[in-house]
């Protein structure tokens, strides 16, 4: 107990020596605070993103090999993905997940739209078909298995207001703009058709009935143009031959191992997939957005040794000068009796009465300061990817070094507190504390009580 008590007393007998002691503490801690802070919170976004660029699976098409099909043979049609296919390829045991949705073009006259609606019957013609009569389309209709598995809402481009998901085949999500320009909400229903009027054997195709199971609101860029014309509904409706002509099929694959790719791919094709697609992974994505901020870690990380180093060093030559100037209270205490361990411990309990005080209080700072030192990293970072010659914005995407990606930059890091980080910064204090105290433990021991009072002046 006497040693507790006096080692509370010395931190205000010696308050000049202690505060310059608490300042070095007080500065590793908070540089640490932000260094780790940034570090995790790059780490798992960078790790995130990266998990998601290399299972996604893209079908792409093989243009090299359809250009020279089409200089044997111009009425060449590429093959599209079917339903058939797709549940063949979802099955497949490497992938983790399935994506995949249908759309075609549809009308709803009943239905007012934000555009002039167009009765006007014309003539299309697809590849290698006659040309059908339709009439012009009004709005998309997709189908998912679950809507809010589509990229508008896992990337919280659009978000769900009002109601729910759709969950049974004739449910629908409609834009909130398209229910308050006709009054709609959940529970109404509508009626919508195809834009063709037959089917490719010629037998009528019928209308569709809607429920409205729940409305959505979409954000846009500065540079889209805002429509409410995308209606989302069940896969299932859509795949129904009695109401579409020939929908188009879109999937997106997710692998359990990004090391699969190439068995993925053969069982791809042994499925029935066209020659004339190839399969890859976004590394277009992964090498402009996951990168820079890859770099924000290691920079991070080279910071905290750095500040842990210097501030190690600082502390070694500070406890060794204390223990210097204190030598005199230290004989007389061996004098009176004290053991060598017993005031080692009273040394140690002042630097940890010290460093738990700083390391409340540079945590507080260091999150303070986090936030904003990792917007300024983040910015140059992106900026150089963003600015640079290899990287352009357009329509649909960017393309880097030539080559097109879908997937959007990191352009905001939420760098926040964890426990992780805290935990590790307690780490961080109690071993520059027992570097400290290490320091004084060895002074204090080679010290003799006589020799220390007689030497005084």
């Amino acid at each position: 107990m006497y040693i507790l008590k006096n080692a509370l007393q010395n931190l205000f007998r010696n308050v000049g020596r202690n505060l310059l002691t608490a300042v070095i503490f007080l500065l590793v801690i908070t540089m640490s605070c932000v260094a780790l802070i940034i570090y995790n919170t790059t780490n798992s976004i960078a790790e995130q993103y990266k998990d998601q660029l290399s299972v996604e699976v893209f079908l792409n098409v093989d243009y090299v090999k359809v250009s020279e099909e089409w200089g044997k043979d111009e009425s060449f049609r590429i093959p599209t993905l079917t339903d058939d296919l797709i549940q063949k390829l979802a099955a497949s045991p490497y992938l983790k997940k399935s994506v995949y949705s249908v759309q075609m073009e549809a009308i709803a006259d009943e239905l007012k739209f934000t555009e002039p609606i167009d009765y006007q019957d014309t003539e299309m013609q697809r590849a290698g078909e006659e040309p059908a009569i339709t009439r012009k389309p009004q709005y998309i209709l997709s189908g998912y298995e679950d809507v809010s598995q589509s990229k508008d809402f896992q990337s919280q481009k659009a978000r769900l207001v009002d109601g729910t998901y759709p969950v049974a085949d004739n449910e629908c999500l409609i834009s909130d703009t398209l229910a308050m320009l006709n009054g709609l909400k959940p529970g109404s229903i509508f009626q919508a058709k195809s834009i063709y009027y037959t089917d490719k054997q010629g037998k009528p195709l019928e209308s569709m009935t809607l429920k409205v199971s729940g409305i959505y609101h979409r954000e846009y860029d500065a540079n889209e143009f805002e429509s409410d014309d995308e209606i989302f509904t069940r896969y299932q409706l859509l795949t129904d031959s009695r109401y579409t002509y020939e929908p188009t099929f879109q999937a997106a694959f997710y692998l359990a191992d990004p090391n699969d790719l190439d068995q993925f791919a053969q069982s791809a094709y042994a499925a029935g997939l066209s020659e004339y697609y190839s399969l890859s992974t976004d590394s277009v994505a992964y090498s402009a957005f996951v990168k820079p901020v890859e770099q924000m870690g290691v920079i991070s990380l080279i910071f905290l040794c750095v500040v842990l180093v210097l501030g190690a060093a600082v502390l070694l030559i500070l406890s060794s000068l204390v223990v210097r100037e204190r030598k005199y209270e230290i004989g007389v205490l061996r004098a009176m009796g004290m053991k060598k361990s017993k005031i080692a411990v009273q040394f140690a309990l002042e630097s940890v009465f010290i460093m738990t005080i700083c390391l409340v209080i540079g945590i507080a700072l260091g999150n303070l300061l986090a936030q904003p030192i990792t917007n300024i990293m983040l910015s140059n970072r992106m900026s150089q990817v963003m600015n640079g010659p290899s990287l352009t914005g357009g329509m649909g995407g960017y393309s880097f070094g030539g080559l097109a990606t879908e997937n959007t930059p990191i352009t905001n890091i939420n760098a926040a507190l964890n426990l992780k980080t805290i935990a590790q910064l307690v780490g961080i204090a109690l071993g520059l504390t027992g570097v400290a105290g290490a320091v004084s433990v060895i002074s204090i021991m080679k010290y003799e009580p006589m020799r220390i009072l007689r030497e005084r002046n």
